[in-house]
């Protein structure tokens, strides 16, 4: 029964020196982050982290050299009292590197610019966690750390006692470094969040400069988790109310938006590339070019506001054209555009 004791406080010992040497401070993917100050705080934090590993392997000399005396508790704990100073040191020096780097992180993540609530919440909350979890460790090694130039207690101190505690810091410092870690993606995914906002934005723009039921409908199946749906369905059941109080518009015209034009086929790659939405592109072979178009509306001004949208964006090249009640492509007029 001793000789199990002794093998399983060897392998703790064994355990503690290797996961001391694999605690890490700097998160490496958000280096782009860091502004000059906070990348001299983290070299700094790694510099505890080598103190640190240094004191580590000094109490892993000292407890090398009486490791015959392991099975004699009391003796064993007054040899090595000066290995539990150095474990006890070590977890300062791990400490004060995962204090530094969590306050440089804390900046980060608290002065983000987020475009999404959620995302805000989420990062705050792992945030704090993280923090209190900082505090947490220091609290577990606060009593060694009070008492740690008193030779007598540390001889009497069981050794078991000191890498317990040093066991359940680490791990508290190590869920911190995890839960800022998982903050700081939050923090970098918000460059995608901003992309998406933007087009969010201009598609929303874009769709009340037409004022169509049409432009708003495309908005919602472009954009179904958009931060605009609500005003969307919104304002197509107004332009639904008022279409109902209105007379039909006649029009002898109809017209589309063409997006391309070419010798040869457009591939449907190269097509969605211009218009997202491949299924509303018609395809139409005549005077020996293959033409694209897309939508068709009944005015001159709605096809020319959609065109617009799309010269603003993807197909720079677009323009508007006409066509007659028998499907015949006519010119556009002057007199079309008033109408």
């Amino acid at each position: 029964m001793k000789l199990l004791k002794i093998f399983i406080l060897g392998l703790f010992v064994v355990f503690l020196s290797d996961a001391a040497q694999s605690q890490v401070v700097t998160y490496s993917a958000a280096k782009s982050l860091l502004n000059t100050e906070q990348i001299k705080v983290l070299a700094k934090a790694e510099k505890y982290i080598d103190k640190a590993e240094a004191k580590i392997s000094k109490a892993e000399a000292i407890e090398k050299k009486y490791e015959k005396k392991k099975r004699k508790k009391k003796k064993y704990n007054k040899k090595t009292w000066e290995a539990k100073k150095f474990r006890i040191q070590a977890e300062k020096d791990y400490l004060r590197a995962y204090q530094d780097a969590s306050s440089v992180y804390s900046q980060i993540i608290v002065g983000a610019t987020y475009y999404d609530d959620s995302d805000k919440s989420e990062a705050h909350k792992l945030n704090d966690d993280a923090v209190s979890l900082i505090e947490s460790a220091d609290k577990k090694m606060s009593k060694y750390n009070k008492k740690i130039g008193d030779k007598k207690y540390l001889k009497k101190l069981s050794y078991s006692s000191v890498t317990g505690a040093a066991s359940s810091a680490r791990s508290s410092k190590e869920n911190a470094y995890s839960k800022q870690t998982e903050a700081l993606d939050i923090v970098l995914n918000q460059g995608k969040k901003k992309e998406a906002s933007e087009k969010d934005n201009k598609a929303w723009a874009n769709a009340q400069n037409i004022n169509t039921i049409t432009s708003y409908q495309d908005y919602i199946d472009n954009f179904p988790s958009g931060k605009f749906i609500s005003r969307a369905r919104q304002m197509i059941r107004q332009l639904q109310a008022e279409q109902k109080k209105k007379k039909p518009v006649v029009s002898n015209y109809v017209f589309k938006v063409q997006i391309a034009a070419s010798r040869n086929p457009v591939s449907k790659y190269e097509l969605a590339g211009k218009y997202s939405n491949t299924s509303e592109i018609e395809k139409e072979y005549s005077g020996g070019f293959y033409k694209y178009r897309v939508k068709s509306f009944p005015t001159y001004s709605q096809a020319a506001a959609f065109r617009d949208q799309l010269l603003n964006s993807t197909v720079p090249d677009a323009f508007v054209v006409a066509y007659d009640k028998n499907g015949n492509q006519v010119e556009v007029t002057d007199e079309m555009k008033t109408h």
